[in-house]
């Protein structure tokens, strides 16, 4: 076989665990290693991450087997991998880097292999476990990621078969009688891949990796304090609500000290290997700090988790202060943050209160800059950006709008050209100042008689298309409301009264599988050289798999969150 180095190999197992989304099968990882603690037998897994790693992702409990197949097979198109593979298989002969080549080749391969899974014993039988254990961390800054196997003598045999169809071969390495593969072989570092105790596990080792070093690495050497010990990922999932099905932290100081003095022999070996010199943070130490307490880090999590919805959670952590004026941002849009309709998106973002933040910031950091010459960038960017924010558009909409909300109640086709019915809620502080500013856009709107609280007007406009729905709108005292079809005054003036989010939202969105539909059912109608058949067979699929998808920012106490959530069919 040819030999192709690449990290597609370890892309490629990792899609394989996409099999993968969490057991409930507390079964041990293998046999003991040393310093076993009492309290990391239902997750074993813990025992490897150091409590003062800089970052991790760990689970403690996991879903049974059955549940998490079911989920894996709601979430499988229903005619399989077929066509997906022939595509790819089509992609193959056009590439003509190597790299790219390989990683296609074994991408081919591992949906080969999935192709014939139709119960948890096909699972199984690749050597693998619905849901496994996963853990990803840093020792020091040095990553290392394990996945629970099911039967790792049927997952060697698995993966020497997708190894063996993509034509790729891996060079061997042995340490303390321990066999690892490894995967790239050129530049100070190397991937490595093995299989121990149960588990695969993928890291990156600096080439002359000492055996004390891969004994750390392979956890025949146990960090003192894990996080297991230290219930960090329990206070984790307890502070932010997180199911305990996975979660997450990465510490900025402790990456950042981990920079400027390091103290794990996992960060001095890579940087020894890359001929790096820690930061010299001398200078900047109080710079850093300031920074760090007001941006802790991120974490990551699930609020839920089971066979018919999934939530997952990004939070950037900021200091109180921070959270205080992201909150003075937000405004009241009538809709935005509810599901109605077969789609929707919008954002609520007070412009003239985020410029004056901006300005805010700027002028501290003019008053208060940093001092050391690696942050300089950042004393000028705030007032790039405050000069950017606040130019004539933004003086100009500004004052007038504070957020909108477009849904869409229905998509189809009508004389060959795609039509859209629904409602777009515009919120302002001063509505009629704000339809004098769209009438610069669209003269006709000045000619309405908008009152708050008066009937629907239509719009007429030669802007419009010629089979484009009748447009109306009506108007409050906090916004105006436009609607494609929908002429009854009443109805639009309900939508005046829309409940307004609790959540102190800054952007909302979301599809339901019937805008999925209706969108493929419109490219059908309505082809184009850019939508082929299988990008609307996906569209379809979609549809028959999402119940509904909605995506998120919003302020919370800790910071502000980036959320989606999956509701299936």
């Amino acid at each position: 076989m040819k030999t192709k180095l690449s990290m597609a190999v370890s892309l490629a197992l990792l899609s394989t665990g996409l099999l993968s989304a969490c057991s409930d099968d507390n079964e041990t990882t293998g046999a003991a290693t040393q310093q076993e603690a009492p309290k990391n037998i239902t997750a074993p897994m813990l025992k490897y991450i150091p409590a003062d790693s800089p970052y991790f992702m760990a689970s403690r409990e996991t879903l049974p087997e059955q549940e998490a197949f079911e989920l894996y097979q709601r979430m499988q198109p229903q005619e399989g991998f077929e066509s997906d593979l022939n595509e790819l298989r089509a992609m193959l002969h056009d590439i003509d880097d190597d790299v790219l080549y390989s990683l296609m080749a074994l991408l081919i391969a591992t949906v080969e292999e999935l192709e014939g899974v139709e119960t948890l014993e096909d699972v199984h039988a690749l050597g693998l476990t619905m849901g496994p254990q996963v853990a990803f961390y840093g020792l020091g800054l040095m990553p290392v990621l394990r996945m629970e196997l099911h039967d790792e003598d049927a997952f060697r045999d698995t993966l020497q078969r997708i190894l063996t169809k993509a034509d790729i071969s891996l060079n061997t390495a042995t340490t303390d009688g321990i066999e690892y593969w490894v995967i790239t072989q050129d530049g100070p570092i190397k991937a490595i891949m093995t299989i121990i105790d149960q588990q695969l596990l993928i890291s990156v080792v600096p080439q002359d990796a000492s055996d004390e070093l891969l004994a750390q690495v392979l956890g025949n050497t146990l960090p003192d304090n894990n996080i297991g010990d230290t219930d960090a990922l329990a206070e984790l999932e307890q502070r932010h609500g997180f199911t305990p099905y996975g979660a997450g932290q990465l510490y900025s100081s402790r990456l950042i000290n981990e920079l400027g003095t390091p103290t794990h022999p996992g960060t001095q070996a890579l940087m020894e290997a890359m001929d790096a010199e820690p930061l010299d943070l001398s200078t900047c130490q109080a710079d850093i700090d300031r920074i760090t307490s007001r941006l802790p880090g991120l974490v990551m999590g699930m609020r839920e988790y089971n066979l018919d919805r999934m939530e997952m959670n990004v939070i950037l952590e900021t200091d109180e202060e921070i959270v205080s004026d992201l909150r003075a941002l937000t405004t009241q849009v009538p809709g935005l943050g509810s599901s109605d309709g077969i789609a929707s998106f919008g954002m609520a973002v007070n412009l003239p209160v985020l410029a004056q933040t901006v300005q805010t910031y700027a002028r501290e950091l003019r008053q208060n800059p940093f001092s050391c010459d690696e942050l300089q960038d950042l004393n000028s960017a705030w007032d790039e950006i405050s000069l950017a924010i606040n130019n004539p558009i933004t003086a100009m909409i500004g004052p007038t709008l504070s957020g909108f909300n477009a849904r869409i109640d229905s998509l189809t086709v009508t004389n060959g050209q795609p039509t859209v019915m629904g409602v777009l809620a515009l919120a302002s502080q001063n509505p009629l100042a704000l339809l004098s500013t769209a009438s610069a856009f669209l003269p006709e709107l000045s000619a309405l008689e908008l009152a708050p609280g008066g009937d629907a007007q239509k719009i007429e406009s030669i802007m419009l298309p010629p089979d484009a729905p009748e447009l109306y709108a009506v108007m409050s005292e906090t916004a105006v409301v436009l609607g494609a079809g929908i002429n009854d005054s009443a109805a639009l003036q309900s939508e005046l009264e829309a409940p307004i989010s609790e959540r102190d939202l800054l952007f909302y969105g979301h599809l339901t599988g019937e805008f999925y539909h209706s969108l493929a059912d419109v490219m059908e109608q309505t082809p184009t050289d850019d939508m082929t058949e299988s990008d609307i067979e996906l569209l379809k699929q979609y549809g028959d798999i999402y119940k509904n998808m909605e995506y998120w920012f919003e302020v919370d106490d800790a910071g502000i969150e980036m959320g989606i959530s999956l509701e299936l069919n």
